[in-house]
C-alpha cells in the first residue's frame, strides 16, 4: 500500500471508518493524512496479519502488544501534532548550552529577542521547557485565563535541600499553597492593611532622619526601612540598622538565591532536574550550585527561624501584642500543620520585603537623581495642597496626583522582577497553533510589556505624566504589572503599594536628592535586576 491508496484523511478497515488529520512529528517533518494513514494501516497489518480478533494466546498477546504501540503512536503525533513556539535551537537532552542562555540583564535580551521570534519564545534546558511571554496579551490569555493549569512552581530536588519550597510564592499549587495563601489574604487583603499604616508612617519618617545623619549607604537604609516595616508589623520586633542583625539576612538570602540558579533567570534552574543531582560532587560540573543551594537552604532556615525563637520569647514573658501571637492564640497546639502555615507566612513576607518594595523604593531614588523636573513638579504639588513643611499622611493621597503618577510611574519604569517568578503549567497547552507540553516554565516578560513603545511613548524616559488622565483617575493597583498575574499574583501588593508611596511622598516633602554621575540606569540594577 502506498500514500496513493488512500484518498483524502479517511479509510476503511474492518467495516470502520477513520478519519486522521495532517500532523507534524518533531524531526520528521510534516507527515500528510495519506501518509499517517498508511503508517496506521501497516502497523495493523504487521502485528495482526491475520484478522483481528486473534484466536491463539500467541495472538492475543500480540495484539495486547500492538494495539498499545498504535495507541502510543496515534497519542504522540496528536500530543505533537503541533509545533513548540518558535526560539533558538539548542542540542538533544542538553538544549541551550549556557553559553546561548542569557544570564545578565536577561529582560532586555528576551526583549530583543521577542523581535526575532514574536510573542513567544520558547526553549529547553536539560529537558525542561522555558517559554517566555513578551506581550500583555499573550500573558493574559496564558497566566490569567489559563490560571487553573497555569499557577504551578517548579520543584526539584534541589529545592528541598534550598528549604525555598517552604516559601508559600514558591510552594507548588497545592492545599498547602492554597492554605497558606487564605491565611495571607486574610491578614493582607485590600481592607485589612490600613492596619499596619502606623507603623509604616513612624519607619517612614525613622528613615528620612537616618537620611539626613547615617553613615550607612542608601542601599542599606532602604533595605533596612522595608525590613524594619514587616518585622514590627509581623513579628512586633524593633530591629536596629545593624548589618550583623536580621534586616539584612532576607536580603542576602535573596542575593544567594539568585547565584544558585533561582526561577527568577529563565534555564538556569535547568540543571536542578538532572537525575540525582543532590548526590553529585562538589567537583561536578556546577557543583559550586549545589553548594550554594545547601548555604541557601541554612540561610532560609535562619530567616523563618530567628524572628520566631523571638517571639516565642516575648509570648513567654507574657507579650501577646504580635500579629503572629496574635495568630497563635488562635491556633490549636497541637496543630503542628497549621503553626507550621503561620511560621513560613512570617519568613514569606520578610522575602517579599527584601525584593519588591526595596528596589521600587531605590528605583524612585535613581529617577529623582535623573529627572530632577520630576521632583520638582512633585515638590511643588506637595507645598501647593499640603502647605510647606506638612508631612504628607495617607489621607492626603487622593489629592495627590502628581504623587500618585510618580509612584505608576516608579512600578512601570524599572521592575523589581522584570521577568517575575515562573508560572508551571499542569497540563498541556494549545495556544495560537502552537503546542506547550505541561511542566514548562513559563515567564512573563514584564519589562518588555511596560516599555513597549506602542503602549508607552518613549518607554525607556521617566514621564509620570503618561499615567494622569483628563478625568483624574487611575486604574486600580491590579493593573500594575509588577506585582504579577494569574493566581500567583503578589498577595501583599496592597500593603507594599502603600508602603512605596508613602516612602515616595514623604521623602520628597523632606530632603533634596541630588543627581547620580553616572546616568546609565542599568549600572545600578543587579544582573537579575532588583538594585
Amino acid at each position: 500500500m502506498t500514500p496513493d491508496d488512500v484518498e483524502g484523511s479517511t479509510y476503511d478497515y474492518s467495516g470502520k471508518h477513520y478519519i486522521l488529520e495532517a500532523v507534524l512529528i518533531p524531526n520528521m517533518g510534516h507527515l500528510s493524512p495519506n501518509s499517517a494513514c498508511v503508517l496506521v494501516r501497516e502497523m495493523i497489518d504487521y502485528f495482526f496479519p491475520d484478522g483481528f480478533p486473534p484466536t491463539s494466546t500467541v495472538g492475543m498477546v500480540n495484539s495486547i502488544l500492538g494495539m498499545s504501540l498504535i495507541i502510543l503512536f496515534l497519542h504522540y503525533i496528536s500530543r505533537d501534532s503541533l509545533p513548540y513556539p518558535p526560539g533558538p535551537q539548542g542540542y538533544w537532552y542538553i538544549g541551550l548550552p549556557n553559553s546561548k542562555v542569557p544570564s545578565k540583564k536577561f529582560w532586555l535580551t528576551y526583549t530583543e529577542w521577542g523581535k526575532k521570534y514574536g510573542d513567544l519564545i520558547h526553549f529547553t534546558r536539560f529537558g525542561k521547557h522555558y517559554l517566555v511571554l513578551n506581550s500583555l496579551q499573550a500573558t493574559r490569555d496564558i497566566l490569567d485565563k489559563q490560571a487553573r493549569i497555569t499557577s504551578d512552581r517548579a520543584n526539584a530536588q534541589l529545592d528541598h535541600i534550598s528549604h525555598t519550597e517552604e516559601i508559600t510564592s514558591l510552594h507548588p499549587y497545592s492545599d498547602k499553597w492554597r492554605k497558606s495563601r487564605r491565611l495571607f489574604h486574610q491578614i493582607l487583603r485590600a481592607d485589612a492593611t490600613s492596619q499596619f499604616r502606623p507603623i509604616q508612617t513612624r519607619q517612614i519618617h525613622d528613615f528620612i532622619e537616618s537620611l539626613r545623619s547615617s553613615k550607612h549607604t542608601l542601599k542599606d537604609q532602604i533595605s533596612t526601612v522595608s525590613q524594619k516595616i514587616m518585622f514590627e508589623a509581623i513579628y512586633g520586633l524593633e530591629i536596629s540598622s545593624n548589618r550583623d542583625e536580621m534586616p539584612t539576612n532576607s536580603r542576602e538570602t535573596l542575593d544567594v538565591d539568585v547565584g544558585a540558579g533561582s526561577i527568577i533567570t529563565p534555564g538556569w534552574d535547568g540543571f536542578k532536574y538532572i537525575p540525582f543531582i543532590q548526590y553529585l560532587p562538589s567537583w561536578f560540573p556546577n557543583g559550586q550550585l549545589i553548594a550554594a543551594h545547601r548555604v541557601l537552604g541554612q540561610m532560609t532556615q535562619d530567616g523563618a527561624n530567628k524572628p520566631w525563637d523571638a517571639v516565642q520569647e516575648k509570648i513567654a514573658d507574657g507579650d501577646h501584642s504580635s500579629l503572629i501571637a496574635k495568630l497563635l492564640s488562635r491556633t490549636d497546639p497541637e496543630n503542628h500543620e497549621e503553626i507550621h502555615t503561620i511560621k513560613w507566612f512570617g519568613a514569606t513576607s520578610l522575602a517579599a520585603a527584601a525584593d519588591t518594595t526595596m528596589s521600587a523604593i531605590s528605583t524612585f531614588f535613581l529617577a529623582m537623581s535623573l529627572y530632577p523636573h520630576v521632583q520638582s513638579k512633585g515638590q511643588e504639588e506637595l507645598n501647593t495642597v499640603l502647605g510647606k513643611g506638612r508631612m504628607p499622611t495617607f489621607d492626603d493621597r487622593p489629592s495627590l496626583p502628581y504623587i500618585e503618577a510618580i509612584f505608576r510611574e516608579v512600578m512601570r519604569w524599572h521592575p523589581a522582577l522584570p521577568m517575575g517568578i515562573a508560572h508551571d503549567s499542569l497540563e498541556d497547552i494549545i495556544y495560537e497553533g502552537y503546542y506547550i507540553p505541561k511542566g514548562t516554565s513559563i515567564y512573563a516578560n514584564i519589562w518588555a510589556m511596560t516599555h513597549d513603545a506602542s503602549i508607552y511613548k518613549d518607554p525607556d524616559q521617566f514621564i509620570p505624566e503618561r499615567h494622569l488622565r483628563e478625568d483624574g483617575h487611575f486604574d486600580n493597583i491590579n493593573s500594575i504589572l509588577a506585582y504579577g498575574f494569574g493566581r500567583r499574583v503578589c498577595v501583599g501588593r496592597y500593603m507594599a503599594n502603600d508602603t512605596i508611596w508613602l516612602a515616595i511622598a514623604v521623602t520628597l516633602a523632606a530632603v533634596e536628592i541630588s543627581g547620580l554621575p553616572n546616568e546609565n540606569v542599568e549600572d545600578y540594577y543587579g544582573d537579575g535586576a532588583l538594585w
